[in-house]
Formats: C-alpha cells, sequence, structure tokens
C-alpha cells in the first residue's frame, strides 16, 4: 500500500495520467493520503527543514510489527528491488528456516542464528564475502 501527504484530488490528477506523460497511472495497490501528516510524524518523516515528508519504505508483517524500515532525504529515490528482497527476507526468516545474512537473496544460502551457525556460514562462504 502506498501513503503519500498529497491530497487525495493530486492523487486523481496524478493517477489518471499516463507515466508517459509525467503521471503515475494506474497502481496495483490503494494509495493512501495523509494530509493531516499523522502518518508523516507517527513514523518521523517530516523533514526539519520543510513541509515535506522524508520518502519513506515500512515493512510491516500481519501482527503489526514493523520488520523493515528505511528514510531517504529530500533528493534521494527509493529501490524496489531492495524492498522486493527485504520482503523475500521478512518471508523466509518468518518460515523458521533461518535467517538472512548480508548480501542475501533467495538464491543465497542462510545462516542459523547460534554460533555454530555463524561460524558454519562465514567458512563457507568467506570467498565471497
Amino acid at each position: 500500500m502506498g501513503v503519500s501527504i498529497d491530497d487525495a484530488e493530486s492523487h486523481i490528477n496524478w493517477r489518471n495520467t499516463a507515466v508517459a506523460e509525467g503521471g503515475i497511472g494506474a497502481l496495483g495497490y490503494p494509495l493512501l493520503c495523509d494530509e493531516d501528516r499523522s502518518m508523516t510524524k507517527a513514523y518521523d518523516l517530516l523533514h526539519e527543514e520543510t513541509t515535506f515528508a522524508l520518502r519513506g519504505t515500512f515493512l510491516i508483517d500481519p501482527e503489526g510489527v514493523v520488520q523493515s524500515q528505511t528514510a531517504n532525504n529530500l533528493g534521494l529515490g527509493r529501490n524496489l528491488d531492495e524492498t522486493l528482497r527485504m520482503l523475500d527476507a521478512i518471508g523466509h526468516v518468518a518460515s523458521g528456516a533461518g535467517v538472512c545474512p548480508v548480501g542475501w537473496d533467495p538464491s543465497k544460502p542462510d545462516m542459523q542464528p547460534t554460533a555454530e551457525g555463524v561460524a558454519s556460514y562465514l567458512a563457507a562462504n568467506a570467498d565471497s564475502l
């Protein structure tokens, strides 16, 4: 789900304008509006020197626990591939299979969250770290 601090009218205009014409076009998810900035304030995204919200991405599990959060300054965009990788990692960890070490993606080995598991992972993957 996407949330924006733009007003609802702006969302309609952005969604009704094709990407090739400078809009965002149709979305496959709901886009909420945060006109009163309550979510912006709750997630501490209000830029200190402006009235703009920083670009934030929050991955929240079904129990309402924030599993991952990033906030980018005004000039920095986000990386959808990284967001999708983190969603894969959250699902992998939730399955109980293991934890996801640095640089993990679904094609790479996971690690057991024990001293022995870490040592084994590091020994087996030392050349690629």
